[in-house]
Formats: C-alpha cells, sequence, structure tokens
C-alpha cells in the first residue's frame, strides 16, 4: 500500500499503528530486538520488520475491524480479520516470529516423579519369611 500522509493526524495515526504493531510482535516472540547497550537502536531481522508493517497495514487500512460489506446486490468478506480492529498475527507470521526466536516447538518433559531409589534388591522366600537383600546389582526405582 503506497500512501502519503499529508495531515499531522494521519501521520499519528500511522505512528500509533506501528507502536501497537511492534507490542504485538514484542509479545508474541517474546523479545524486544532492541540493543541492550543502546535502546535506541533496533536489532530486529529485516523479515520483523515486515511482519511490523503488514500488521500496521492491516490496521491502517481496515481501522474497524471490518470483515464484511453489503450494498445492494454487492458482497465482500475479508477472511481472518480480527475483532480488533487489524491488529493480529497471521498463523505464517506467528511461525516466522517462533522461528527467528528459536521457539521449535519441542521441549522435554521430565518423567519422574521425585521417585526414591533403592540399589540393593530383595527377595522373599517360599515360607512368608520377610524380605532379605541378595546383593547390590544396579540402581532401581522404589515406588511408594
Amino acid at each position: 500500500m503506497k500512501r502519503t500522509f499529508v495531515s499531522d493526524e494521519d501521520l499519528a495515526e500511522a505512528e500509533s499503528a506501528l507502536d501497537e504493531a511492534s507490542e504485538i510482535v514484542r509479545e508474541e516472540s517474546g523479545n524486544t530486538w532492541v540493543d541492550p547497550v543502546n535502546p535506541t537502536v533496533v536489532t530486529a531481522p529485516r523479515i520483523i520488520k515486515i511482519i511490523v508493517l503488514r500488521v500496521a497495514e492491516r490496521k491502517l487500512r481496515n481501522p474497524d475491524g471490518l470483515s464484511s460489506e453489503t450494498a445492494g446486490d454487492y458482497s465482500y468478506q475479508r477472511n481472518g480479520v480480527g475483532a480488533d480492529g487489524g491488529l493480529y498475527l497471521t498463523p505464517w507470521e506467528i511461525k516466522v516470529l517462533n522461528k527467528q526466536v528459536g521457539k521449535t516447538g519441542l521441549w522435554t518433559q521430565p518423567t519422574t516423579r521425585g521417585d526414591i531409589y533403592c540399589d540393593q534388591v530383595f527377595m522373599e522366600d517360599s515360607f512368608g519369611a520377610d524380605l532379605f537383600p541378595v546383593g547390590d546389582l544396579g540402581v532401581f526405582p522404589y515406588y511408594d
């Protein structure tokens, strides 16, 4: 969308849309992309800047978040329009953001429950006596 902002009101609206889009991208990614030494320097990769511009463009094109319009026999509907006035990320944009910050969708899940381990094996005899140790055969989990 090529557009020239002639009034201060239009320019303020565009700046507001960029600020809001930037905040949405920061929130979704968990990354500020700001240099810690010089906070006025943005370190975002080009693809992140493109996503911010796309979100801001959706806000400027459709500030009320309308998804359809009808005039007589004419009807038009947009898919994927958010109820928040165009400020949303598409699934593709979220995928790119996750890739840029290293979120792969894989994780490790611990499988222990605070188990107590015993390093000795016990057996019972055929006469019903108490268990007796038979030696050190490694580490075995003991469950309460």
